[in-house]
């Protein structure tokens, strides 16, 4: 392992650590500045004194970040990849099986797993999604008056699930990679032995099956997410409240009307 290499680990630990760290500590804040705000309703939770006591102890961790961070971008020290070019391996995959007149069965098990794969990890997805859709059906999820513990309850009873639903995602995302690689090997020891052999590859005759793409299909994906969340919202009594509250704002605040 390289000195830059090290170098960059660390410094990635440091930060992620740093984030975590910051994160925990408002966190903390946030909890026993509501505590005390029960007693004393026109208390400050950030103020000045709290933040530099929860900051005290993560200071030589920020600094050294810091510190290193800079020493980094006086030395000139980077990912050698950074700019690199990302690889399309869907993009490489059909490149090279359209070299390939006939398919052979490995090529058609691998399309076959990929597609799999493809459906099987949306479908763990929205899975994924159906619980946080039963709770933010219930109206009795969202009492009116307390928002911290409203919003303390909605992130634990979603925030898991969501995460989760990801990472399907993401882990479908490499097993097609995986098998897409798997693939273009196949293909190219087709095309290698054909060569061998004094065959010149035909042209394209392989089905790609080419999905949407991915822009399309997220944007459909929104647009169901976003009717859905407002149908929920209706039947939750949400659509309701933030009415009640615009129209609060533009009498009270504002002098409209």
């Amino acid at each position: 392992m390289t000195d830059k290499k090290l170098y960059l680990i660390l410094q990635s630990v440091l930060c992620i650590l740093l984030v975590v760290l910051l994160a925990g500590s408002a966190v903390s804040i946030f909890r026993e500045g509501s505590a005390q705000k029960a007693e004393n309703p026109m208390e400050w939770i950030f103020t000045p004194e709290k933040i530099a006591e929860k900051f005290k102890p993560i200071a030589p961790l920020f600094f050294g970040a810091v510190g290193l961070t800079v020493a980094g971008w006086i030395l000139s020290v980077k990912d050698a990849h950074a700019e690199a070019p990302v690889r399309d391996v869907e993009l490489a995959r059909d490149l090279t099986v359209s070299r390939v007149a006939v398919p052979d069965e490995e090529m058609k098990k691998e399309r076959l797993r990929q597609k799999r794969t493809l459906y099987g990890g949306w479908a763990l997805f929205f899975l994924c999604m159906v619980p946080i859709g039963i709770y933010l059906a219930g109206s009795e999820h969202f009492p009116e008056g307390n928002l911290e513990e409203m919003i303390g309850s909605l992130s634990v009873h979603t925030i898991p699930w969501i995460i989760l639903g990801l990472g399907c995602l993401m882990l479908s995302t490499v097993l097609q990679e995986k098998s897409m690689l798997r693939e273009t090997a196949a293909a190219q020891l087709r095309i290698r032995s054909k060569k061998e052999a004094g065959v010149q590859p035909e042209p394209k005759a392989y089905p790609c099956g080419k999905n949407p793409k991915p822009k399309r299909r997220l944007q459909v994906i929104a647009v169901i997410a976003a009717v859905v969340f407002i149908i929920l919202g209706i039947c939750n009594g949400s659509a309701k409240a933030v009415h009640t509250k615009a129209a609060n704002i533009c009498t009270e605040c504002v002098g409209l009307g």
